[in-house]
């Protein structure tokens, strides 16, 4: 049985947000971007991604771009 953790999630030393590199990696826009969480059924989430990559960038820079409207979303 796996040992549990004594830290919670996000919150580990090795955990993503809190490595180092990330602290000296460029940002485009004028703060970093923090972990998010969606619910989304798998025919949602791939034409989602399909979206993202026809505009030419990754899921995460796509909702970045729609949040702060530089993509226009329309029915």
């Amino acid at each position: 049985m796996p040992k549990k953790s004594q830290y919670k999630p996000g919150e580990h030393p090795n955990s993503r947000e809190n490595l180092t590199y990330h602290e000296g990696r460029p940002t485009v826009y004028e703060e970093r971007k923090k972990r998010r969480e969606v619910l989304v059924t798998e025919a949602g989430w791939e034409g989602f991604k399909q979206a993202a990559q026809a505009a030419g960038c990754s899921a995460s820079e796509f909702v970045e771009r729609i949040g702060r409207g530089i993509f226009k979303v329309s029915e």
